[in-house]
């Protein structure tokens, strides 16, 4: 492996004394610090777009990223004597953060809302024309849904996934339409009240990071920062309140749907980055959302029909199984926030 991808070791200015396995890439120690080299699976105008991006939070202070690195040519990645391309991006040793783990969680939610602080003002000083990306489009994935239920109705016989997926459509599917109805409603209103063309409606509209979860938080000390962010590859501008729900959906479903952490995530994300009651109202509405019975219906109308993955089936258990947690918990966050 050494030799193979020699022609990539030498086009950084880098001296390697030890190569490792983890994440899907090599994590290099070198006499520089810590690096990952890992395959390029975007196009090169995103990963161009991503330097910009990274380059951006670094200069404003939030440094503890997994910022690309140039090689001796000044190019973003380098590709391997088959022609392979790979990217290389500053990295750190330390485990991943632990969702259960309060002084994790906070740590967590403290970093997002400094990135998001840092991720508005980098969008402000921007020039330009930007692309927006507005993510709740219930209309559509409602759709697929309703798709799903009309395949698995034609089938003569329907194994234990698709009874059960019949069975729950109604209910999940109300909640889909409603949440779309309050959410076409929600940025109507607010676009009515801000000028749409600057704020795009949203109040909090800036940089987000796409997919904030405990899997793109490193706990370390190695830059002199408590956590390390990783995995920006679906960075985008948008609705910042989208990392946050995301961050409270991920870390709450290892936690039983406990309020309290949900409590305790909200209340110190306001402490370092304030919200307010819209913003709140949004979260909620994107919880409310049945995520997981849209996602388990794309997994089943994509995947292959002549053999279901009973992991399918053990999701859709699951989800039913906590769906009373989940709706106490919306209860008790409407009761307490909004």
């Amino acid at each position: 492996m050494a030799e193979k991808m020699s022609e990539v070791y030498n086009a950084y200015d880098m001296h390697i004394s030890q190569v490792m396995r983890g994440r899907g890439a090599w994590i290099l120690k070198t006499d520089k610090g810590i690096y990952q080299l890992k395959s390029l699976d975007v196009n090169p105008s995103r990963l161009s777009a991503e330097y910009q991006f990274k380059e951006g939070l670094e200069n404003q202070g939030f440094q503890s990223i997994d910022s690309c690195v140039k090689n001796e040519d000044e190019e973003l990645y380098t590709c391997d004597r088959y022609g392979n391309p790979y990217v290389l991006r500053r990295f750190f040793l330390g485990r991943e953060c632990n969702p259960v783990d309060m002084d994790d969680v906070v740590k967590g939610v403290k970093n997002l809302a400094n990135f998001h602080k840092v991720g508005r003002s980098v969008f402000e000083d921007t020039d330009g024309d930007v692309h927006i990306r507005v993510t709740g489009d219930y209309r559509k994935r409602n759709q697929c849904i309703k798709r799903v239920r009309n395949y698995i109705t034609k089938q003569r016989s329907k194994r234990e996934f698709e009874e059960k997926f019949l069975k729950s459509y109604d209910y999940f599917s109300q909640q889909g339409l409603k949440c779309q109805e309050e959410y076409e409603a929600m940025v109507d209103d607010s676009e009515k009240e801000q000028d749409a063309k600057e704020k795009n409606g949203f109040e909090h509209l800036g940089y987000c990071h796409g997919m904030y979860n405990h899997h793109s938080l490193v706990m370390t000390e190695d830059l002199g920062c408590p956590v390390g962010t990783i995995s920006f590859d679906k960075f985008y501008l948008g609705n910042q309140m989208d990392d946050l729900y995301h961050y409270l959906r991920k870390t709450l479903e290892k936690n039983d749907y406990d309020f309290k952490v949900m409590s305790t995530i909200i209340d110190e994300y306001n402490k370092v980055n304030p919200i307010c009651k819209e913003d709140l109202n949004y979260i909620y509405t994107c919880y409310c959302y049945p995520e997981k019975f849209y996602k388990l219906a794309n997994q089943y109308i994509n995947g292959t029909k002549n053999w279901l993955s009973p992991k399918l089936l053990e999701k859709l258990d699951k989800m039913i199984q906590d769906e009373g947690k989940k709706q106490q918990l919306l209860e008790n966050m409407r009761k307490e926030y909004l």
